[in-house]
C-alpha cells in the first residue's frame, strides 16, 4: 500500500510508505511552507519511485494550528489528488500530536492562538485515544484552569511534535475504515474566534 501523510499546522511534517517501507522528514527550517512543502514532497515521492497516481491514500493535517500553514498543506494536498480523485484522510493535527507520545495517560495540547489566548484539548491516551476536551479556544486563565482540573500527565505546548509515522498510520487506518473522504470534502478546524466573541464570554464568566 502507497501512503502520503502530512502536517503542515505549524512544522511541516511528511510520511511516505511504500510497501513496507517508510520514509519520514520533519522540516524545522525558516523557508515558508508554500516554497518548501512541495519541493519536499516532489523529492520524497521522487527517491521512493512513486508518481502521485500510484497514491492510495493522502492524509493531511486539518488543524488546529497556523492558518496559513493549514491552508498550504491542504491546498498542495488538492492540488496532488484532484487530478485521480485520491481518498483524503482527515488528521486532526492535535489528536496526531497525542498519539505520537511515547507514553499513555492525559495528554493536555495548547498552541498559542492570539495573545491572551489558546488552542486546547485533553485526551486520554491508552490503546485508544479518547477525547476530554474537544479542541476549542481557551484564555490563558482557562488553560491554567484545565490544566489543574485534568492534572495531565503529559503537557504539549506550543511547539508542538507530531510524528510522521503516526500520519501515515492513522491514515492508512482510515483507509482501511472507508472513513477517508474526497478532495472537495476538506475542512481545516478552524477554531479562531473574534476578540468581540472572546470579550463577551469572558465578560459572562465574570
Amino acid at each position: 500500500m502507497n501512503v502520503l501523510a502530512l502536517d503542515s499546522s505549524q512544522k511541516i511534517r511528511v510520511g511516505l510508505k511504500k510497501g513496507e517501507d517508510l520514509f519520514e522528514i520533519s522540516y524545522t527550517g525558516e523557508k515558508k511552507h508554500a516554497e518548501i512543502l512541495p519541493v519536499i514532497l516532489e523529492k520524497l515521492l521522487d527517491e521512493m519511485g512513486l508518481k502521485v497516481k500510484d497514491l492510495d491514500v493522502v492524509g493531511v493535517g486539518i488543524g488546529p494550528g497556523g492558518l496559513t500553514g493549514l491552508r498550504v498543506g491542504i491546498a498542495t494536498v488538492v492540488g496532488l489528488v484532484s487530478p485521480y480523485d485520491i481518498p483524503v484522510a482527515p488528521l486532526n493535527s492535535f489528536e496526531m500530536a497525542a498519539k505520537s507520545c511515547p507514553i499513555d495517560g492525559v495528554v493536555l495540547v495548547a498552541r498559542r492562538a492570539r495573545k491572551g489566548y489558546h488552542y486546547c484539548a485533553v485526551y486520554l491516551k491508552g490503546e485508544e485515544l479518547n477525547p476530554l476536551r474537544e479542541p476549542g479556544v481557551v484564555s490563558d486563565e482557562e488553560l491554567k484552569e484545565l490544566t489543574n482540573e485534568f492534572s495531565p500527565k503529559i503537557v504539549l505546548k506550543d511547539d508542538i511534535l507530531i510524528s510522521p509515522v503516526v500520519l501515515v498510520e492513522e491514515s492508512e487506518k482510515l483507509f482501511k475504515e472507508k472513513k477517508t473522504i474526497h478532495y472537495y470534502e476538506i475542512e481545516p478546524l478552524y477554531l479562531q474566534k473574534s476578540i468581540a466573541e472572546l470579550n463577551w464570554e469572558k465578560k459572562k464568566r465574570g
